[in-house]
Protein backbone atom coordinates (compact mmCIF):
# COMPACT_ATOMS: atom_id res chain seq x y z
CA UNK A 1 0.00 0.00 0.00
CA UNK A 2 1.23 3.20 -0.65
CA UNK A 3 0.59 6.36 1.52
CA UNK A 4 0.35 9.54 -0.36
CA UNK A 5 1.53 12.10 1.74
CA UNK A 6 0.62 16.32 1.77
CA UNK A 7 2.75 18.44 2.96
CA UNK A 8 1.83 22.09 4.95
CA UNK A 9 4.17 24.61 4.05
CA UNK A 10 7.41 24.65 2.15
CA UNK A 11 9.50 24.60 5.25
CA UNK A 12 13.43 24.68 5.27
CA UNK A 13 12.99 20.79 6.76
CA UNK A 14 10.25 19.07 4.84
CA UNK A 15 13.05 18.48 1.97
CA UNK A 16 15.48 16.57 4.44
CA UNK A 17 12.81 15.30 6.86
CA UNK A 18 10.36 13.81 4.30
CA UNK A 19 10.65 14.37 0.11
CA UNK A 20 14.10 13.22 -0.14
CA UNK A 21 13.95 10.38 2.08
CA UNK A 22 10.49 9.56 0.85
CA UNK A 23 12.25 9.00 -2.30
CA UNK A 24 14.07 5.61 -0.62
CA UNK A 25 10.78 4.70 0.79
CA UNK A 26 8.75 3.04 -1.94
CA UNK A 27 5.60 3.18 0.86
CA UNK A 28 5.36 7.10 0.27
CA UNK A 29 4.57 9.79 -2.17
CA UNK A 30 4.47 13.54 -2.56
CA UNK A 31 1.55 14.31 -3.84
CA UNK A 32 0.66 17.25 -2.59
CA UNK A 33 1.71 20.88 -1.16
CA UNK A 34 0.79 24.52 0.14
CA UNK A 35 2.38 27.14 1.11
CA UNK A 36 1.13 30.87 2.06
CA UNK A 37 2.51 32.06 -1.10
CA UNK A 38 1.58 29.72 -4.18
CA UNK A 39 4.63 30.36 -6.06
CA UNK A 40 6.61 29.54 -2.84
CA UNK A 41 4.86 25.93 -2.94
CA UNK A 42 5.13 25.70 -6.85
CA UNK A 43 9.09 26.18 -6.42
CA UNK A 44 8.72 23.78 -3.53
CA UNK A 45 6.87 21.27 -6.02
CA UNK A 46 9.26 21.69 -8.81
CA UNK A 47 12.49 20.91 -6.82
CA UNK A 48 11.28 18.52 -4.63
CA UNK A 49 9.21 16.16 -6.74
CA UNK A 50 5.80 16.88 -5.27
CA UNK A 51 2.82 16.24 -7.87
CA UNK A 52 0.49 18.83 -7.11
CA UNK A 53 0.17 22.27 -5.09
CA UNK A 54 -2.89 23.49 -3.44
CA UNK A 55 -3.97 26.70 -2.59
CA UNK A 56 -4.18 26.51 0.91
CA UNK A 57 -3.15 24.34 4.04
CA UNK A 58 -7.47 23.48 4.18
CA UNK A 59 -7.16 22.26 0.35
CA UNK A 60 -4.68 20.11 1.37
CA UNK A 61 -6.44 18.55 4.57
CA UNK A 62 -9.27 18.01 2.36
CA UNK A 63 -8.00 16.56 -0.86
CA UNK A 64 -9.49 13.16 -0.82
CA UNK A 65 -6.03 12.29 -2.83
CA UNK A 66 -4.24 12.64 0.71
CA UNK A 67 -3.99 10.21 3.19
CA UNK A 68 -1.02 11.62 5.44
CA UNK A 69 -0.39 15.12 6.28
CA UNK A 70 2.84 16.42 6.88
CA UNK A 71 3.13 19.07 9.34
CA UNK A 72 6.58 21.36 9.21
CA UNK A 73 4.43 24.58 10.21
CA UNK A 74 5.96 26.63 12.93
CA UNK A 75 5.52 25.16 16.13
CA UNK A 76 2.55 27.79 17.25
CA UNK A 77 0.24 26.16 14.33
CA UNK A 78 0.89 22.61 15.03
CA UNK A 79 -1.52 21.80 17.21
CA UNK A 80 -4.58 23.69 15.50
CA UNK A 81 -3.35 22.15 12.22
CA UNK A 82 -3.26 18.48 13.14
CA UNK A 83 -5.99 19.01 14.90
CA UNK A 84 -7.67 20.30 11.69
CA UNK A 85 -6.03 17.37 9.37
CA UNK A 86 -6.82 14.77 11.89
CA UNK A 87 -10.92 15.82 12.04
CA UNK A 88 -10.55 15.94 8.10
CA UNK A 89 -9.86 11.86 8.00
CA UNK A 90 -5.99 12.12 8.18
CA UNK A 91 -3.08 10.50 9.71
CA UNK A 92 -0.80 12.94 10.80
CA UNK A 93 3.13 13.45 10.89
CA UNK A 94 4.07 16.80 13.10
CA UNK A 95 7.33 18.03 13.18
CA UNK A 96 9.19 18.38 16.66
CA UNK A 97 8.30 20.05 19.20
CA UNK A 98 5.01 18.14 19.07
CA UNK A 99 2.90 21.29 20.33
CA UNK A 100 3.64 24.54 22.22
CA UNK A 101 2.89 22.87 25.33
CA UNK A 102 1.58 19.75 27.67
CA UNK A 103 -2.09 20.61 27.56
CA UNK A 104 -1.74 21.47 23.25
CA UNK A 105 -0.42 17.93 22.76
CA UNK A 106 -2.45 16.21 25.21
CA UNK A 107 -5.73 17.77 23.37
CA UNK A 108 -4.21 16.38 19.80
CA UNK A 109 -3.85 12.98 20.94
CA UNK A 110 -7.33 12.66 22.49
CA UNK A 111 -8.45 13.85 18.98
CA UNK A 112 -5.79 11.24 17.31
CA UNK A 113 -8.09 8.94 19.83
CA UNK A 114 -11.28 9.83 19.08
CA UNK A 115 -10.89 9.92 15.22
CA UNK A 116 -8.87 6.57 14.93
CA UNK A 117 -6.43 8.51 13.19
CA UNK A 118 -2.46 7.94 13.58
CA UNK A 119 -0.41 11.20 14.97
CA UNK A 120 3.40 10.66 15.01
CA UNK A 121 5.80 13.20 16.32
CA UNK A 122 8.45 13.70 13.85
CA UNK A 123 11.81 12.56 16.11
CA UNK A 124 14.02 10.95 13.38
CA UNK A 125 16.98 10.15 15.80
CA UNK A 126 14.56 7.29 17.61
CA UNK A 127 14.94 5.24 14.11
CA UNK A 128 18.29 5.41 13.59
CA UNK A 129 20.16 2.51 14.30
CA UNK A 130 22.63 4.16 16.56
CA UNK A 131 19.76 4.92 19.43
CA UNK A 132 18.50 1.26 18.83
CA UNK A 133 21.59 0.98 19.88
CA UNK A 134 22.28 2.78 22.69
CA UNK A 135 18.83 2.07 24.11
CA UNK A 136 19.45 -1.68 23.04
CA UNK A 137 22.72 -1.86 25.35
CA UNK A 138 20.83 0.07 28.39
CA UNK A 139 18.09 -2.02 28.54
CA UNK A 140 20.05 -5.10 28.34
CA UNK A 141 22.50 -3.87 31.54
CA UNK A 142 25.52 -3.40 29.45
CA UNK A 143 26.64 -0.50 31.94
CA UNK A 144 23.98 -1.58 34.87
CA UNK A 145 21.30 0.83 36.10
CA UNK A 146 21.56 3.70 34.90
CA UNK A 147 22.25 6.44 37.53
CA UNK A 148 22.48 9.55 35.55
CA UNK A 149 22.06 10.55 32.10
CA UNK A 150 23.23 14.09 30.17
CA UNK A 151 21.64 15.60 26.87
CA UNK A 152 23.43 18.51 24.93
CA UNK A 153 22.27 20.38 22.00
CA UNK A 154 24.29 23.37 21.62
CA UNK A 155 24.75 25.18 18.86
CA UNK A 156 24.60 29.21 17.25
CA UNK A 157 21.30 30.03 15.60
CA UNK A 158 21.65 33.40 14.27
CA UNK A 159 18.49 36.20 14.46
CA UNK A 160 16.42 37.13 13.04
CA UNK A 161 14.88 33.64 12.87
CA UNK A 162 11.21 32.29 14.46
CA UNK A 163 13.16 30.18 17.00
CA UNK A 164 13.86 33.70 18.89
CA UNK A 165 9.91 34.78 18.72
CA UNK A 166 8.09 33.96 21.31
CA UNK A 167 4.90 34.52 19.61
CA UNK A 168 6.27 31.34 17.10
CA UNK A 169 6.68 29.18 20.71
CA UNK A 170 10.69 29.99 19.88
CA UNK A 171 13.15 28.93 22.11
CA UNK A 172 16.00 26.99 22.47
CA UNK A 173 14.43 24.26 24.93
CA UNK A 174 11.82 24.04 22.40
CA UNK A 175 13.58 23.57 19.24
CA UNK A 176 16.94 22.16 20.50
CA UNK A 177 16.13 20.92 24.18
CA UNK A 178 13.20 18.99 23.54
CA UNK A 179 15.86 16.13 21.52
CA UNK A 180 18.04 16.91 24.46
CA UNK A 181 14.96 15.86 26.91
CA UNK A 182 13.46 12.71 24.91
CA UNK A 183 17.54 11.54 24.76
CA UNK A 184 17.33 11.53 28.47
CA UNK A 185 14.10 10.48 28.88
CA UNK A 186 14.12 7.41 26.84
CA UNK A 187 17.67 6.56 28.34
CA UNK A 188 16.58 6.40 31.42
CA UNK A 189 13.34 4.61 30.73
CA UNK A 190 15.52 1.81 29.38
CA UNK A 191 17.15 1.41 32.68
CA UNK A 192 16.45 -2.01 33.57
CA UNK A 193 15.13 -0.89 37.37
CA UNK A 194 13.53 2.05 35.98
CA UNK A 195 9.93 0.56 36.05
CA UNK A 196 7.27 1.20 33.86
CA UNK A 197 7.07 5.08 31.86
CA UNK A 198 9.23 6.36 34.38
CA UNK A 199 9.23 10.15 33.96
CA UNK A 200 11.37 13.27 35.79
CA UNK A 201 10.44 15.92 38.15
CA UNK A 202 12.59 18.79 37.67
CA UNK A 203 14.64 19.83 40.12
CA UNK A 204 16.10 23.01 39.37
CA UNK A 205 16.55 25.19 35.98
CA UNK A 206 18.04 28.06 34.76
CA UNK A 207 17.70 30.09 31.86
CA UNK A 208 19.80 33.30 30.36
CA UNK A 209 17.47 34.76 28.27
CA UNK A 210 17.51 36.97 25.00
CA UNK A 211 14.46 38.67 23.52
CA UNK A 212 11.73 38.63 26.01
CA UNK A 213 10.53 34.97 27.53
CA UNK A 214 13.06 33.28 24.66
CA UNK A 215 15.89 31.22 26.60
CA UNK A 216 18.89 32.23 24.65
CA UNK A 217 20.19 28.49 26.44
CA UNK A 218 19.11 27.03 29.24
CA UNK A 219 19.92 24.47 31.68
CA UNK A 220 17.76 21.79 34.09
CA UNK A 221 18.54 19.01 36.36
CA UNK A 222 15.84 16.32 36.71
CA UNK A 223 15.35 13.50 38.91
CA UNK A 224 13.19 10.54 38.17
CA UNK A 225 10.97 7.90 40.51
CA UNK A 226 13.98 5.40 41.19
CA UNK A 227 16.33 8.18 42.07
CA UNK A 228 18.50 8.65 38.78
CA UNK A 229 19.27 11.80 37.77
CA UNK A 230 19.28 14.29 34.36
CA UNK A 231 20.62 16.68 32.93
CA UNK A 232 19.11 18.87 30.05
CA UNK A 233 21.22 21.86 28.14
CA UNK A 234 20.35 23.64 25.15
CA UNK A 235 22.10 26.90 23.81
CA UNK A 236 21.43 28.78 20.68
CA UNK A 237 24.35 30.96 21.21
CA UNK A 238 27.38 28.21 21.77
CA UNK A 239 30.38 28.76 20.23
CA UNK A 240 31.21 25.67 19.42
CA UNK A 241 28.74 23.14 18.22
CA UNK A 242 28.38 20.12 21.31
CA UNK A 243 25.35 17.69 20.25
CA UNK A 244 26.05 14.78 22.73
CA UNK A 245 24.85 12.64 25.25
CA UNK A 246 26.47 11.03 28.21
CA UNK A 247 25.19 7.86 30.14
CA UNK A 248 26.78 6.70 33.76
CA UNK A 249 25.44 3.55 35.43
CA UNK A 250 26.75 1.01 37.88
CA UNK A 251 28.28 -0.76 35.62
CA UNK A 252 30.34 1.41 33.18
CA UNK A 253 29.11 4.70 30.79
CA UNK A 254 28.71 5.88 27.51
CA UNK A 255 29.01 8.86 25.87
CA UNK A 256 27.22 9.23 21.88
CA UNK A 257 28.44 12.29 20.11
CA UNK A 258 25.57 13.05 17.46
CA UNK A 259 22.98 10.89 18.57
CA UNK A 260 21.15 13.28 16.45
CA UNK A 261 22.28 13.22 12.97
CA UNK A 262 24.49 10.19 13.03
CA UNK A 263 24.52 10.05 9.29
CA UNK A 264 26.61 13.10 9.45
CA UNK A 265 29.45 11.56 11.63
CA UNK A 266 28.82 10.33 14.63
CA UNK A 267 30.84 8.35 17.63
CA UNK A 268 29.49 5.78 20.60
CA UNK A 269 31.94 5.24 23.00
CA UNK A 270 31.22 2.48 25.83
CA UNK A 271 33.43 1.71 28.97
CA UNK A 272 32.70 -1.11 31.35
CA UNK A 273 35.15 -2.90 33.57
CA UNK A 274 36.28 -5.22 30.66
CA UNK A 275 37.83 -2.23 29.09
CA UNK A 276 36.81 0.42 26.34
CA UNK A 277 34.98 0.26 22.75
CA UNK A 278 34.61 3.17 20.81
CA UNK A 279 33.43 3.31 16.62
CA UNK A 280 30.67 5.10 14.44
CA UNK A 281 27.59 3.41 13.91
CA UNK A 282 26.28 3.28 10.03
CA UNK A 283 23.06 3.00 8.73
CA UNK A 284 21.42 5.09 6.52
CA UNK A 285 19.79 8.49 7.52
CA UNK A 286 17.70 9.28 10.39
CA UNK A 287 14.96 10.36 8.18
CA UNK A 288 14.71 7.45 6.43
CA UNK A 289 14.15 5.13 8.97
CA UNK A 290 11.53 7.42 10.20
CA UNK A 291 9.37 7.43 7.50
CA UNK A 292 9.87 4.13 6.59
CA UNK A 293 8.82 3.38 10.20
CA UNK A 294 5.52 5.84 9.96
CA UNK A 295 4.55 4.25 7.31
CA UNK A 296 5.30 0.47 8.50
CA UNK A 297 3.08 1.94 11.49
CA UNK A 298 0.32 3.17 9.58
CA UNK A 299 -0.18 0.12 7.12
CA UNK A 300 1.05 -2.56 9.55
CA UNK A 301 0.57 -1.43 13.01
CA UNK A 302 4.51 -2.09 13.66
CA UNK A 303 5.82 0.24 16.81
CA UNK A 304 6.12 3.92 16.24
CA UNK A 305 7.06 5.24 19.51
CA UNK A 306 7.16 8.81 19.34
CA UNK A 307 3.48 9.10 19.66
CA UNK A 308 0.42 9.37 22.37
CA UNK A 309 1.72 9.49 25.95
CA UNK A 310 5.49 9.85 24.91
CA UNK A 311 4.55 12.96 22.91
CA UNK A 312 2.72 14.56 25.98
CA UNK A 313 5.16 13.49 28.63
CA UNK A 314 7.88 14.98 26.34
CA UNK A 315 6.09 18.59 26.38
CA UNK A 316 5.53 18.52 30.21
CA UNK A 317 9.26 17.96 30.98
CA UNK A 318 9.48 21.13 28.80
CA UNK A 319 6.78 22.99 30.48
CA UNK A 320 8.15 22.18 33.89
CA UNK A 321 11.55 23.47 32.77
CA UNK A 322 10.47 26.65 31.57
CA UNK A 323 8.22 26.92 34.91
CA UNK A 324 11.60 26.18 37.11
CA UNK A 325 13.47 28.67 35.18
CA UNK A 326 10.75 31.15 35.68
CA UNK A 327 9.73 31.77 32.00
CA UNK A 328 6.20 31.27 30.94
CA UNK A 329 5.23 28.42 29.06
CA UNK A 330 5.44 28.25 25.26
CA UNK A 331 1.30 29.04 23.67
CA UNK A 332 0.52 30.71 27.10
CA UNK A 333 -0.56 34.17 26.22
Amino acid sequence: MTLRFGILGAARIAPKALTVPAQQVHSAEMVLVAARDRARAEAFAAEHGVAGVADSYQAVIESPDVDVVYNPLPMHLHAEWTIAALRAGKHVLCEKPFASNAAEAAEMVRVADETGMVLGEAFHHVYHPMFRRIIDLIAAGTIGNVVRAEGYFNISIPQPDIRWDYATSGGSLMDLGCYSTIWVRHVLQASPDAGAAAEPDVVHAVAEEGPEHIDAQIQAELVFPNEATGRVESSMVAETPDIRLEVMGTKGSLTAINPLAPQNGNALTIRTDRGETSGQIVGGTTYEHMVRAFCDHVVHGTPFPTQGADSIANMAAIDAMYSAAGLPLRGAN
